[in-house]
């Protein structure tokens, strides 16, 4: 349990100034974007399409930090949650669809985090048991959340924000040290789309921008709420700053992986898991990489797995209205995963792991579009933001990410009912590669997603509907007052 408060500790300033009450909470929803199923994507793209979405790869980029700025926003301004709020402004059935939605997106992550240790496991000692590296990730990235929560809340939260900013030291020097040359391409600026590249679209989309951490992140913050109005002025600068700061360095990685790749491959594309770790043994060149990938993961999969416990709190209570134990929250979304992990690795081999984790990001973006429009709604909302409602100039800004997740999802929709792409021939099984998930399912989650934000699109919030039939109200009493008179 203290594991779990020493993030609210972090957020509210227990141990230290703004550093920690801003930086805390953003290294640690950070580390969400570090597992190797985003690395697999951008080395897959930079190998298939070179440079020609590194342009896209940037505005997704822009879009995560608006996105997660707006969420610490909406949770420092109201005191709640992002969960809690939807929960009050819309019906049972939309927030149940919105809780599973995010539930799917926790579980995705949960599923590259446990096939990622394995993977690594497998690769630093040479071992070629799948089954066994997938039970071994399952325990061990249990073992410190468990350790760390019978300390002291407030050295919990020390501990946590040193691992949190260590791994990502490690992620972003370490691939500069492996790979000094980084080669500017001046062709980034004009992006070359096509039917083959809509998967590598949607899993550079996943891999950028995670729905679950929008209601993580703002719960990590609503403890805020408590601090002056001068305090928080200064706090939201604070916050756009550190996400700036993270987010950009998470944006270099994957243009240095997809540059790379680009270069080292050639006239060589990855098609299997044995291709990806090829090209990864080529960019990283030192002997060492091996066990610092190794590292970097089981440190983030720590924080992974910590972030989850509060999301999946977040989600089961306020979408669903159910409240479990935190030993459920520990066991039910990684025994959910390792079991998918396990089924991807029996029914595909390596070929099915490398399925799932380029699969988990492709999914991850489906869910995004409709995840963004509460964001939209109630940081533009003057009941609950009041003097902090987002200018008309971010609206737009946030309206234009909105736009950018829903057209690459309906692009990837059209391809995979109508198109002929090399993909959609392998999601349907005709090339004969076992698929780990099935095309029905890939095609049923796609035109759900859509048509749900379409939905979610025209219903407005509860208190702007009520605001506005007070506002109709007092404008009939007032023409009645008027013609009595």
């Amino acid at each position: 349990m203290n594991a779990v408060r020493s993030i609210e500790s972090l957020a509210a300033g227990d141990a230290q100034p703004n550093l920690f009450r801003t930086l805390g909470p953003t290294l640690l929803i950070s580390m969400a974007y570090i597992d190797l199923g985003k690395w697999l994507v951008a080395v897959d793209a930079g190998s298939r399409f070179g440079y020609d979405l590194v342009l896209l790869v940037l505005l997704f980029n822009f879009s995560a930090i608006l996105c997660q700025y707006l969420s610490t926003c909406i949770g420092m301004v109201t005191g709640k949650n992002l969960a809690e709020i939807c929960r009050q402004e819309y019906n049972r059935v939309i927030c149940v669809v919105l809780g599973l939605q995010a539930w799917l997106s926790l579980l995705t992550s949960e599923l590259t985090m446990i096939a990622g240790v394995a993977v690594g496991f497998n690769l630093v000692f040479e071992h070629d048991d799948l089954i066994t590296a997938i039970c071994f990730a399952s325990v061990v990235v249990n073992l410190l959340p468990y350790t760390l929560s019978h300390l002291d809340k407030w050295v919990a939260g020390m501990i946590n924000a040193c691992i949190a900013g260590f791994t990502l030291l490690c992620f972003v020097l370490g691939l500069l040290i492996s790979h000094p040359q980084i080669s500017v391409n001046m062709n980034v600026m004009f992006p070359k789309l096509s039917g083959e590249s809509a998967y590598s679209l949607m899993a550079l989309l996943g891999a950028n921008i995670i729905a679950h951490n929008f209601y993580t992140h703002s719960a990590f913050v609503q403890v805020q709420r408590r601090f002056s109005v001068d305090t928080l002025g200064s706090l939201f600068h604070d916050h756009l700053f550190s996400i700036l700061f993270i987010f950009t360095g998470i944006f270099l990685v994957n243009y240095i992986l997809m540059s790379s790749a680009a270069d080292e491959s050639s006239e060589t594309m990855v098609m299997n898991f044995q291709d990806a770790m090829e090209l990864m043994h080529q960019i990283f060149t030192n002997p060492v990489a091996p066990i610092v990938l190794l590292v970097i993961l089981l440190f983030s999969s720590h924080i992974i797995s910590l972030t989850c416990i509060v999301s999946s709190d977040v989600i089961s209570e306020n979408f669903f209205g159910i409240k479990l134990p935190l030993s459920a929250h520990h066991l039910l979304p990684k025994g959910f995963a390792m079991i998918l992990t396990i089924y991807c690795a029996k029914v595909a081999g390596p070929g099915g792991i490398y399925q799932s984790l380029i699969m988990c990001p492709v999914i991850q973006a489906m869910l995004l579009p409709s995840s963004v429009i509460p964001i939209l709604r109630v940081s533009s909302s003057r009941l609950w933001m009041g003097r902090y409602r987002v200018s008309l100039c971010v609206e737009i800004l946030a309206f234009l990410a909105f736009l950018l997740a829903l057209f690459t999802n309906i692009i990837f929709a059209a391809e995979i009912l109508f198109g002929d792409s090399t993909w959609t021939n392998n999601l349907k099984g005709d090339t004969g590669c076992a698929a780990v998930l099935p095309y029905s399912v890939v095609v049923l989650i796609s035109c759900a997603s859509i048509a749900f934000t379409l939905l979610l699109s025209v219903t407005p919030l509860k208190s702007a509907s009520n605001e506005a039939e007070t506002q109709l109200l007092s404008v009939h009493s007032r023409r009645e007052t008027m013609e009595t008179t």
